[in-house]
């Protein structure tokens, strides 16, 4: 073999092996479904906010797009939620959730089956709804397309526990004269318990769900009436058990059982 031919040769396979050592959008998904997860326990809005510009690009891709966008608007609701646990501003926190729902809506349309991203969106707009609350019209346009989506969701995937997660928020946060009730919020965290399987590692798809029913259990059990401190504690802390890092759980839900617990004690 010819110097110029070995060069040649040696060109080629470093240049395939760049391309081949190029993680697919697969890959690329996964790691950043694990890192937003963790962001999101952490209650770190600005590597949420990092990691939802690093997965924008990949919802051109032609198979996972929808995944890419269902992974950016999961980002932004998550920085509204985590957010409004630290004085976020109204108006950042409603810019967070209308760029959530622009990309759940995106998810959405690339797979029209996906039910996950119905459930999300239902969530989303759900809650945009609430920041409207002094616009009758547009509260109410908000709140049809929240349970539009929601109803296709369950259609399509009733025991999803992303989708009862979302029902069951509903029942917990709706007034009673709109089918609003703590009980009823138990009984589907229950059931979105129940029906949340293992973590899969290696797939980008969503499946968070278990530690969520926990936390949303102790949250219904701690404003029910009469509480259940004893149920929610126990509830608020297995749910810290599988995810030790999140915020939430351990700096803000347990102390709020706990400030109710010492309430109670004293006759208030």
């Amino acid at each position: 073999m010819s110097t110029r031919t070995l060069i040649a040769f040696l060109l080629i396979f470093f240049a395939t092996s760049v391309v081949a050592a190029e993680p697919s959008a697969k890959n690329k998904l996964v790691t950043a479904k694990a890192d937003l997860m963790d962001a999101d326990y952490r209650g770190d809005l600005a590597r949420l906010a990092s990691l939802r510009e690093e997965i924008k690009p990949l919802g051109s891709d032609p198979t996972l797009g929808y995944l890419a966008d269902y992974w950016t608007g999961y980002a932004s609701w998550r920085i509204a939620a985590n957010g409004s646990n630290e004085q976020m501003t109204p108006d950042d926190l409603k810019a967070n959730l209308e760029r959530a729902a622009a990309d759940f809506e995106s998810s959405l349309r690339k797979k029209e089956d996906f039910a996950d991203a119905y459930a999300a969106a239902s969530s989303v707009h759900g809650w945009i709804a609430f920041l409207h609350r002094d616009d009758q019209a547009l509260m109410n346009a908000h709140i049809e397309t929240s349970k539009r989506f929601l109803a296709k969701a369950e259609a399509m995937e009733p025991a999803n526990p992303r989708v009862l997660w979302v029902r069951g928020g509903v029942f917990l946060f709706a007034p009673p004269a709109y089918g609003g009730s703590p009980e009823r919020a138990i009984e589907t965290y229950r059931k979105q318990l129940d029906a949340s399987g293992p973590l899969m590692p290696s797939s980008p798809l969503p499946d968070w769900g278990k530690p969520e029913a926990l936390m949303s259990l102790a949250y219904a059990q701690t404003i029910k009436s009469p509480p259940d401190l004893d149920a929610a504690t126990d509830n608020a802390r297995a749910a810290l058990k599988l995810q030790p890092q999140w915020h939430y759980a351990r700096d803000i839900l347990i102390p709020q059982i706990e400030a109710k617990r010492k309430q109670m004690a004293e006759g208030k």
